[in-house]
């Protein structure tokens, strides 16, 4: 009787030492996964977001050079425009002046050129740029003008 005992008290214990370590190992590695989803899922939608904006600003640049009238003594500017903030585009005087208050994040740098060799066509040329570390982002884009 007291063999039927101890068998009972054995079939019965908690769980062991090893048990429960393999257990905490196992939902370490499940919460490891799923911080590791989170966190990549968020760094892929700001860079998603950043190059929604880069497209929205150089399609708004084009937008404007297209509207002017051609002109042979057009000035050079920048806009600033902010990703997060509900502001309107700021348009600044000088080719490269710093963005009012530090609310903006990305500035369009366009400036033009004649084309070599003629004194008709103009090239456009629009560069963003990110801030507050002043890096391009995104290709250069060049736009022709022509004097009708």
């Amino acid at each position: 009787m007291l063999r039927a005992t101890g068998q009972r008290h054995r079939s019965q214990a908690g769980t062991t030492l090893v048990e429960l370590v393999v257990s905490l190992l196992i939902a370490s590695l499940a919460l490891a996964l799923v911080v590791g989803t989170i966190s990549s899922g968020l760094l892929n939608s700001t860079l998603a977001k950043r190059n929604t904006a880069v497209q929205a600003v150089l399609q708004y640049e084009i937008d404007s050079i297209a509207a002017e009238s051609f002109s042979a003594s057009a000035a050079t500017y920048s806009d600033c425009f902010a990703i997060d903030a509900p502001t309107s585009p700021a348009r600044l005087d000088e080719l490269g002046d710093p963005c009012p208050s530090g609310t903006y994040s990305l500035r369009a740098d366009v400036s033009w050129s004649w084309l070599p060799g003629s004194s008709t066509v103009q090239v456009w040329t629009v560069e963003v740029v990110g801030l507050p570390s002043g890096r391009s982002v995104g290709a250069l884009l060049s736009v022709y003008k022509a004097a009708r």
